[in-house]
């Protein structure tokens, strides 16, 4: 039985004010990897880029209970006319780890997701480097669609992220707790909000998504 052409592009990236991309690369023999380098925007100006566009192109479907995450590296290049050595001036190009950005399904085929790029430590001191140059590799894993759940990707899920945020919330005061309030009542600081609100805000300068990380929608207490 003959199988219809699937098409040769699937998904598209938009900067907004930008230009649309749909130049993917397979990265992989499964047909489920993919991955594109942000070009024609680099240094202080990636900072800038606090959204990206994520998206199905038309009358595109991914598999049957599948979606696609989409995630974010660095690729620095050093610069050869310098001699002097920082973390991002080895010799050769060097990638960090991919970061999560969000993820789309058929239900939801189009999203705009928040980068953090201009409150990321790692990506500052990259762009800051006077040794090496700097691009944006995303890259596109097709996953089941109970692992984009599992990890809270799937944008404008507002009921299970503020679930993992009260749970956040909840596991750190319970950190102060002595038992001496009895009666299932917890004893915090007066200032246990400010300190949990500080502490959350740090976290996300560096991982947006970290509280949906968490596998447990369950306060730790009630375990």
């Amino acid at each position: 039985m003959n199988q219809a052409q699937q098409p040769s592009q699937v998904l598209g990236v938009l900067i907004p004010g930008g230009v649309v991309r749909t130049d993917f690369i397979p990265t992989d023999n499964s047909g489920t990897k993919f991955s594109l380098v942000l070009s024609g925007i680099s240094g202080a100006d990636i900072a800038s880029v606090s959204e990206l566009v994520f998206f199905l192109l038309p009358g595109v479907n991914l598999p049957t209970d599948h979606g696609a995450m989409l995630y974010w590296q660095i690729i620095s290049t050093t610069d050869q006319t310098s001699m002097d050595s920082t973390p991002f001036s080895d010799q050769g190009p060097t990638m960090t780890e991919f970061e999560l950005v969000g993820a789309i399904t058929n239900d939801r085929p189009s999203g705009s997701f928040r980068t953090g790029w201009a409150t990321n430590e790692t990506l500052s001191t990259a762009i800051n480097s006077v040794y090496s140059s700097i691009t944006i590799n995303l890259g596109v894993s097709i996953e089941h669609i109970s692992s984009i759940k599992n990890i809270g990707a799937i944008k404008d899920n507002t009921t299970h992220v503020a679930k993992k945020i009260a749970v956040n919330l909840f596991n750190f005061m319970s950190s102060f707790d002595d038992g001496s309030g009895g009666g299932g009542n917890i004893v915090v600081p007066k200032n246990v909000f400010d300190r949990w609100l500080s502490r959350f805000e740090a976290k996300a300068r560096v991982d947006p998504n970290f509280f949906m990380k968490d596998q447990s929608d369950v306060p730790a207490r009630a375990m």
